[in-house]
C-alpha cells in the first residue's frame, strides 16, 4: 500500500460512512451479526470458532468495519486497523455512537506496523483488500506474526477468475469482453489482480496450512446484500435479480469471491 491508497480511501471514506451508497445497516449487524459475512464465510468462521466470546480477532483493512463490528456483537474482543485516517476516524466514531470498545490503529496491512505480536486468534480480511496489496508474502508474514501459535486467518475476496473481463465481473454488458489474460498481472492506479495460485503459494510460503477453500457464487440472497452484476442497489431491485441468473449474465455462471482459511504453522 501507499500514500496514493491512503489518500483515495481518505478522500471518499465521509461521503460513504454517510449510508448513501451501502450494502446493509448497522441495525441490520446488531440484530444479526451473522449478516456482516457472506453465507459461506459465515459456516468457515463458526466451524473454527462455534464461540467468540473472549477470542482476540485482528481486522486489518477494516474499511466500513461491518466485520468489525460483528465480531464485536459476538463476543470477541476486536482490534481493527486501516492505511486510511478518515476510515480509522469515521468507524471509530461509529463504534465510539453505540458505545462499543473497539481499538482502532491507522496502519499498513502489509506490514501490520503497532499491532502486537504472538496475540490474536483470527485475523479476518474481507473483500476488496488484497487488490491493494503489492506483496502477498508480506502481508502473510505479518499476520502470521501476530498470530498465536495454531492461530487462523480467514478472508474472502474476489474471485480472480473475472479479473479477465471488463469491469471484473461487477457490470453486466450484452457482450462479454476480454480486457487481459488471466495469468497478467498488471498494476494499475495501484491495484493488484492476483491470481488463486498466488494466494495459495504466498500463504504456504509465508507459514500457513490450508484448512478450507470455497468458491461463492453472488446470490440474490446474499446476506451482506452485493449489488453484484449491478451499478446501484435500486438498479438491482428493479431488475427483480435477473443478472444472477446465468442464462441471461454470462458472468453470473463464475463464483463471485473465494474464501480461504488457513492456519499458523509454527516454524
Amino acid at each position: 500500500m501507499n500514500e496514493t491508497t491512503q489518500t483515495k480511501w481518505d478522500a471518499c471514506s465521509d461521503e460513504y460512512f454517510s449510508g448513501k451508497d451501502r450494502p446493509i445497516t448497522i441495525e441490520a449487524i446488531m440484530e444479526a451479526p451473522h449478516r456482516a459475512f457472506p453465507r459461506e464465510v459465515w459456516e468457515m468462521l463458526h466451524e473454527a470458532f462455534p464461540d467468540f466470546t473472549g477470542k482476540k480477532v485482528l481486522v486489518p483493512s477494516c474499511g466500513d468495519s461491518f466485520a468489525v463490528y460483528a465480531f464485536y456483537l459476538l463476543g470477541a474482543s476486536v482490534t481493527a486497523s486501516d492505511l486510511s485516517s478518515r476510515q480509522i476516524k469515521n468507524a471509530g466514531r461509529t463504534a465510539e455512537n453505540q458505545g462499543w470498545d473497539i481499538p482502532f490503529l491507522q496502519a499498513d496491512s502489509m506490514t501490520l506496523e503497532g499491532v502486537p505480536e504472538i496475540a490474536f486468534d483470527l485475523v479476518y480480511t474481507s473483500n476488496g483488500a488484497h487488490v491493494w496489496i503489492s506483496d502477498l508474502e508480506l502481508m502473510y508474514r505479518n499476520v502470521h506474526r501476530v498470530l498465536k501459535p495454531g492461530g487462523t486467518y480467514l478472508f474472502f475476496d474476489t474471485h480472480p477468475f473475472h479479473r479477465p473481463f471488463r469491469d471484473c465481473g461487477f457490470r453486466w454488458h450484452k457482450q462479454l469482453k476480454i480486457q487481459k489474460p488471466y495469468t497478467e498481472i498488471p498494476e494499475g492506479e495501484n491495484e493488484y489482480h492476483w491470481r488463486v495460485e498466488d494466494y495459495m503459494r504466498a500463504l504456504v510460503g509465508a507459514g500457513f496450512s490450508i484448512e478450507d477453500f470455497r468458491e461463492c457464487m453472488a446470490r440474490e440472497d446474499d446476506l451482506m446484500g452485493h449489488a453484484w452484476h449491478y451499478n446501484s442497489y435500486e438498479e438491482r431491485e428493479k431488475e427483480k435479480f435477473a443478472r444472477y441468473d446465468w442464462r441471461k449474465n454470462p458472468l453470473a455462471a463464475l463464483p463471485a469471491w473465494l474464501a480461504v482459511r488457513a492456519r499458523k504453522r509454527v516454524i
